[in-house]
């Protein structure tokens, strides 16, 4: 059944696809774990679209801002979970297929944590066996470095799990060059936390997102992942209040768009030039130094 779902997929165009136990999840807080939404979840089914390279390129010349997503459609998600329930009589849910914009105006469910339990897509892909989270925050896949748009489909169906991605993609602390290229000074690789994802460790420096939402360089408001709750693993948080808040990419759930920042746009030319993704284009992503803009000429 695995192979005609993800067979399935492919024929939408979604080419990314990976399995996840409920397994790789436990230990997180229920508000945040995929069996608060489905307790008798068997399978998390992570799966996705390369963002064009062409989604960049005005925002890289700095003449058209149009900024990428890193939801898959909803139509699409809809789609592959019918898919799911009609061909394999196992419930699905859609995770995100309906963007939640205002929580209930009600009390949380007693014995239950408050709505809305909010996943994160870059943890889930890893768990699945996407590729890897980048010091920034991102999913690299091996395929498209981090132009990767992503959702998650949570079913009662057991499928065979995807081995965790063992390569490395992300240079780390080794590079640097997204922190450093940051104009605010926003990404702070002398502050790191470390977490474990299905036995593999992931590295996270600290951002204060309060500098990043103000960012000229290609930064946007996330306009869809707005309602849930604040933490994702509270306990490696290193948020501090107002203006100086601080935190990792999966300790916060109103992270600012930064998939066409020039942070971002800089780890995907670093992934092009040094030959690690697998889809190669025949001219490189950047010819130029960026054009950079000061967080005051906003």
């Amino acid at each position: 059944m695995k192979e005609r779902i993800k067979a399935y997929a492919r024929s939408r165009g979604l080419s990314l696809f990976g399995v996840a136990p409920p397994e790789r999840f436990a230990g997180l807080p229920e508000n945040v774990n995929p069996a608060a939404i489905l307790p008798e979840v068997r399978s998390i089914i992570v799966f996705g679209a390369p963002i064009m390279r062409g989604d960049y390129r005005g925002v890289e010349e700095g003449t058209l801002w149009s900024f990428a997503s890193k939801y898959v459609g909803q139509r699409l998600v809809l789609e592959l979970a019918r898919f799911i329930e009609q061909e394999a009589g196992y419930e699905a849910v859609p995770y995100l297929a309906h963007f939640p914009r205002h929580a209930p105006r009600s009390r949380p469910v007693a014995g239950r944590p408050a709505h809305n339990v909010m996943l994160s897509l870059e943890y889930a892909a890893v768990a699945a066996g996407l590729g890897e989270i980048s010091i920034l925050g991102q999913l690299l896949t091996p395929e498209y470095g981090n132009r990767n748009a992503l959702a998650i489909i949570l079913t009662e169906l057991e499928l065979a799990p995807d081995p965790v991605f063992t390569g490395r993609l992300c240079d780390g602390l080794e590079c640097g060059k997204c922190a450093a290229i940051c104009p605010a000074g926003a990404i702070n690789l002398a502050k790191t936390v470390s977490i474990d994802i299905g036995g593999r460790q992931t590295e996270l420096a600290e951002i204060n997102y309060n500098l990043c939402r103000l960012c000229p360089n290609g930064a946007a408001p996330d306009f869809i992942n707005k309602v849930g709750q604040e933490e994702l693993m509270y306990e490696f948080s290193g948020n501090q209040p107002q203006i100086v808040e601080t935190s990792t990419a999966l300790t916060r759930k109103n992270v600012p768009n930064i998939a066409t920042a020039v942070c971002s746009r800089t780890c995907l030319d670093h992934l092009e030039r040094t030959g690690r993704l697998g889809l190669k284009y025949a001219n490189s992503f950047r010819d130029e130094a960026p054009w950079l803009l000061e967080t005051w000429e906003r």
